[in-house]
């Protein structure tokens, strides 16, 4: 395995520094794991948190898809020390030095945050605000059959990630005052090209523009929801399940709201005020922490652990020396091939990775995306009745792992559909575009296997729906050119 020498003999080094490192714990409850070495009880505290947090979301917006999803872990780490370990860019140059911060990728979730600063009190600033925001982002957007509005979709995440959390009740939507100052500050982002904005869009990718579009992204959705004494929340109610039914923005708005121009109007005299309203939730009784399973984690459990994060942060370097240690200590253990797996894969090196995938499923990895990733490596494009076989056995090891997963539900699906399995593809399908609606490839997965049943107009109907959850030129171009082939097929 590739590990450059000098990042292994840092750590090492970091390592045997000093007193012994504290031991990493891990503590599991219902929907979050939680990796900490600030001890059993900090991780305890921390996941009953989370959990809260998510049970107040439900609460709040029963249409959310709280259960489904992938993995969510949460990094509870002791001090700033640690902190900086598993996300060093925030602390070159002169770059802000947070508290906390969250980074993903398609089969998982982390966020990390130090557990040794004060909770938030009513008025102060939230240190864990990042690490909420992540995961009310990663919920949202799979509630959606299609990407919601930028503005909205950051409004939300940053009115429901100040949330607080108190032993008895939930504080959500609390007031943001760096968000108050820059709209009191600095002139709005006009109506049209604020709504316009999209993921592409200068606003949201230059770092001058996305803290006045985030601020003024807040200030509208707090708002909707908590301005005028809630009389504007029946209309923002209507505006989500106009776009949770899969209708488009600017018929939601016309729709729900009429013209959004009074609201937007109305928030510049909102943010003058000295009071902000906010909600209260009361915590779920039947959380309880000491029902979370705990254990130790080895020394080579926790240097994978921790490497698996640095390689969704993009930090090769720092992952290859975390899984050197946990070769080091346990050469048995599949957390180093995962790791340097994905590594290749981000380069890539797509045989190479292949490779390590494999040597990783060989020594027992637990990790779905492995499995998966490996079936779609060794996919090829008329395979044998074996090569099929083994694609399915790969993919269902990987639905094993992780049962929720929809890439791996519709990659299942379609490599049943080719078995001839069309009612099991069709349902694993089905599940799949549940699970993430926003997502186009799994309604083409879904029409595709259809078509292949002979069940020609439902798989039109499919595609159809796919048309209108596409949001790039590539994926459009595919659904479009279903469309067209059905067309002159029938």
């Amino acid at each position: 395995m590739r590990v450059p020498s000098v990042a292994v003999s840092a750590v090492l080094l970091a390592a045997g520094a000093g007193a012994a490192p504290a031991p990493w714990v891990e503590v599991k409850s219902g929907h979050f794991t939680v990796i900490t070495n600030a001890g059993e009880k900090e991780g305890r505290r921390t996941a009953w948190q989370f959990e809260q947090i998510r049970a107040g979301l439900a609460q709040l917006w029963p249409w959310a898809k709280a259960e489904a999803g992938p993995p969510f872990y949460v990094f509870a780490v002791r001090d700033e020390a640690t902190l900086r370990t598993l996300g060093p860019q925030y602390w070159e140059g002169k770059r802000f030095r947070p508290a906390s911060f969250w980074a993903g990728n398609r089969d998982r979730t982390y966020v990390a945050l130090r557990t040794d600063i004060p909770q938030p009190d009513d008025v102060g600033d939230n240190p864990y605000q990042q690490a909420y925001w992540g995961y009310v982002a990663a919920t949202f957007h799979r509630s959606f059959p299609r990407q919601l509005p930028e503005w909205y979709a950051r409004g939300i995440c940053g009115v429901m990630s100040n949330t607080v959390v108190r032993e008895k009740e939930l504080h959500v939507g609390r007031l943001m005052k760096q968000n108050v100052r820059i709209m009191r500050e600095r002139a709005p982002i006009p109506l049209k090209d604020f709504l316009a904005a999209d993921r592409r869009s200068p606003w949201v990718t230059q770092q001058d523009r996305i803290d006045l579009f985030d601020a003024q992204a807040w200030a509208l959705v707090h708002y909707l929801m908590f301005g005028e004494e809630g009389r504007n929340g029946p209309k923002m109610n209507r505006f989500n399940r106009l776009l949770h039914d899969g209708v488009a923005e600017d018929a939601a708005i016309k729709e729900a709201f009429g013209d959004l121009t009074p609201y937007y109007e109305g928030t510049r005299i909102y943010v003058t005020r000295p009071v902000f309203p906010f909600a209260r939730v009361p915590v779920s009784l039947d959380l309880r922490s000491e029902a979370f399973a705990a254990r130790t984690l080895s020394p080579g459990e926790s240097a994978v652990v921790r490497g698996d994060l640095l390689v969704t942060m993009g930090r090769p370097v720092e992952a290859r020396a975390f899984a050197a240690e946990a070769a080091k200590a346990d050469p048995s253990v599949p957390g180093p091939w995962e790791i340097e797996a994905a590594l290749l894969d981000g380069e890539g090196k797509k045989d190479e990775a292949k490779a390590a995938y494999a040597k990783a499923v060989e020594a027992g990895s637990k990790n779905a995306h492995v499995h998966y990733r490996l079936a779609q490596l060794e996919w090829v494009p008329r395979p044998d009745a074996a090569q099929r076989d083994q694609l399915v056995a790969r993919l269902q090891a990987a639905r094993e792992l992780d049962p929720a997963n929809a890439f791996t539900l519709s990659f299942l699906a379609e490599a049943l559909s080719s078995q001839g399995k069309h009612q099991e593809a069709a349902e694993l399908a089905v599940q799949a575009v549940k699970n993430d609606p926003s997502e186009t490839y799994h309604r083409m997965a879904l029409a595709r296997i259809l078509w292949n049943a002979h069940e020609v107009e439902q798989a039109v109907k499919v595609a159809q729906s796919a048309l209108q959850t596409a949001d790039t030129d590539e994926e459009k171009k595919e659904v479009r050119g279903f469309l067209d082939f059905a067309a002159k097929a029938h």
